[in-house]
């Protein structure tokens, strides 16, 4: 009965592969990069149990924090000291800071280029208290207008959506990006972690792998990481960094 499952979960991530064609190999990722979105004050005390895990595992220099700077508005990060001095402090191990939206209110970001300008600006201006350059950017809900989006890439940021990657020089790229986490129920942590693990070896392109705090931290949702950033650390990938193999 096992086998069968994970036959039919190698043959789903086969067909999910083919749908996006060639997910590209991207060398400033490797093969591996964990992507944290909704990082924010809001969520300090699961971002902790997220990031021990990465540490334990040593994949800091894989991981990127998406930052929000005002989340909803009514929580600027820079009133929260704990929480600075936390991303600071990742930021020194390795860790890349980057940024997702402004206050992440709705679809912020489906939004005309004036708007998306200043939102950008205040978030770069955010980030810069704690002397940190987004290279990447992720709009909320991965909702981002054409005008949001050139923007954007007019200011040299790369922004990755949910199946491609956008970057300045105006090319578009295929990915896999998949979240595994998201309020997962226990039953079904042994099939998610399958379909991971086969999906990191099926994927000859990178292989991101979404987090939102909160939705990851039940039980199933530590046990999943647990499991699968070991499985990560104990592989080399193409370019010599620990990674998916």
């Amino acid at each position: 009965m096992k086998r069968l499952q994970v036959f039919a979960v190698l043959f789903l991530v086969l067909l999910s592969s083919s749908s996006l064609g060639s997910p590209a190999y991207l060398p400033a990722f490797g093969r591996f990069a964990i992507l944290v979105h909704d990082v924010s004050p809001a969520y300090l005390p699961q971002l902790e149990e997220i990031t021990a895990l990465i540490d334990e595992y040593g994949l800091q220099n894989e991981t990127y924090l998406f930052v929000i700077p005002d989340h909803g508005g009514k929580m600027p990060m820079w009133k929260y000291k704990a929480f600075m001095d936390f991303i600071e402090g990742l930021k020194r191990e390795g860790y890349h800071v980057e940024l997702h939206g402004y206050t992440h209110v709705g679809d912020e970001f489906d939004c005309n280029a004036s708007t998306a300008g200043r939102k950008l600006e205040l978030g770069l201006d955010a980030l810069a208290v704690i002397n940190a350059t987004p290279t990447y950017f992720i709009a909320p809900r991965y909702s981002l207008s054409k005008p949001a989006l050139g923007v954007l890439l007019d200011h040299n940021i790369t922004v990755i959506g949910e199946d491609f990657i956008y970057f300045p020089n105006g090319t578009a790229e295929p990915i896999y990006n998949r979240e595994y986490t998201w309020y997962l129920p226990e039953p079904l942590l042994d099939y998610q972690l399958a379909s991971a693990r086969a999906s990191s070896a099926f994927t000859r392109g990178t292989f991101f792998l979404s987090l939102h705090p909160g939705a990851a931290n039940n039980e199933a949702g530590v046990e999943f990481l647990k499991a699968f950033l070991r499985s990560v650390a104990g592989c080399e990938n193409r370019d010599g960094r620990k990674g998916l193999g």
